[in-house]
């Protein structure tokens, strides 16, 4: 930018602010203010009532799952609900199996809390399940202690991929079998494109082993900062326990945008009938492109989520070839190797198609296609 190019930023990793229906949460926002005083106050721990009925009527409707609201604690985030999991569950040297890659915010966190991360390889169907067991035998082996799993099955971040169901009913099978603990983060649930077959693994547990981190970020925006925790029995308590002398509650005036957003059908009118369909355009012209232009790279088809992982030739460096892709194109990406629990992932990179608009699209990937043949041919 301080050389006067034009920059494409393919790097992010939020919902399109365009997309978003602002000037609707904008009236909501200020008929909250000047009718519900609450909305300025602290709310209780678990959030307000209301609203948690709210979710358990969405989850029911949107994720065929079943849930009580007294199971649900409003959080500051999908960030919030994964950071107050940690705490309660994590001691020093717990063992935290989780993809790979990952997301990597969710793996620092886990690692300041003391936690060694052990990552299973994801293919185009999620976590390679059959891998997962030996992981297990292995860790169990050598006397270490899981604490649990971590997963993002839908949309994965950064993959871009969607774990298929016989993926989830085995997983849910190895957790039964070794008795772990499961963590489901559904951030991107609700961006589905495609697959309405796919249920949260919560909705396939009968055992009470999958305890979830939900949010709204994806769709009332990343600002907006209200996500929650699914939990039962003991662990329950201890999150209870454990929020209210770190944050007290999650932002009350964001609580009941959300609750009128849900009461009054929004979600289905705008972000379903709407802004889905924009992001399904967006993610289309972003594949359309890779293929045109790189019909021979690998790449991630995803029908969920916001993100699309491509891979360099083998032996090459992404973290070099996305400075390049900036310095030369002005295109900026996200290398995929912070992403990876292992020395992996040094080819990867992780392209976002729900952000840029669908001009830059096009554009950014044909310069990135660009430099991708002068450096490693046709």
């Amino acid at each position: 930018q301080k050389k006067g190019m034009k920059l494409v930023s393919l790097a992010a990793g939020d919902p399109d602010p365009d997309l978003i229906p602002r000037k609707v949460l904008g009236e909501i926002a200020r008929e909250v203010l000047q009718n519900q005083p609450k909305s300025v106050m602290y709310t209780p721990a678990n959030g307000i009532p209301e609203l948690r009925e709210e979710i358990s009527v969405f989850l029911k409707k949107y994720d065929n799952l079943e849930v009580s609201p007294e199971n649900i604690v409003l959080t500051i985030g999908g960030t919030g609900a994964l950071d107050l999991l940690g705490r309660v569950l994590i001691d020093p040297e717990d063992v935290i199996i989780t993809e790979n890659p990952s997301y990597i915010n969710t793996l620092l966190a886990f690692e300041q809390l003391g936690a060694k991360i052990e990552g299973v390889i994801v293919d185009n169907e999620g976590m390679r399940v059959d891998l997962l067991e030996e992981k297990i035998k292995e860790l169990k082996a050598k006397g270490q202690k899981i604490k649990f799993i971590y997963t993002i099955p839908t949309g994965q971040n950064p993959m871009g991929v969607t774990m298929s169901m016989d993926r989830r009913k085995a997983l849910l099978e190895l957790a039964s079998k070794y008795d772990l603990l499961i963590i489901e983060d559904t951030a991107y649930n609700a961006m589905r494109y495609e697959g309405g077959d796919i249920v949260p693994l919560k909705a396939l547990d009968n055992e009470g082993r999958v305890i979830v981190a939900g949010t709204f970020s994806k769709v009332l925006g990343t600002g907006f900062r209200v996500g929650w925790i699914i939990a039962e029995g003991d662990i329950l308590k201890k999150v209870l326990m454990q929020k209210q002398p770190i944050d007290f509650c999650a932002p009350a005036l964001s609580q009941y945008i959300a609750l009128e957003y849900l009461r009054r059908g929004y979600f289905e009118k705008y972000h379903l009938n709407s802004a889905l369909l924009g992001y399904k355009e967006k993610r289309d012209l972003m594949l359309k492109a890779l293929e045109e232009n790189l019909p021979d790279a690998k790449f991630t088809k995803p029908i969920a989520g916001m993100f699309v992982m491509l891979f360099l030739p083998e032996e090459a460096d992404g973290i070099a070839f996305a400075s390049e892709l900036m310095e030369k194109e002005g295109v900026v990406v996200v290398p995929g190797k912070p992403f990876y629990t292992d020395e992996s992932g040094k080819n990867a990179i992780r392209l976002n198609f729900s952000r840029p608009s669908k001009e830059d699209i096009p554009v950014g990937i044909e310069k990135l296609a660009k430099l991708y043949k002068e450096k490693f041919g046709e």
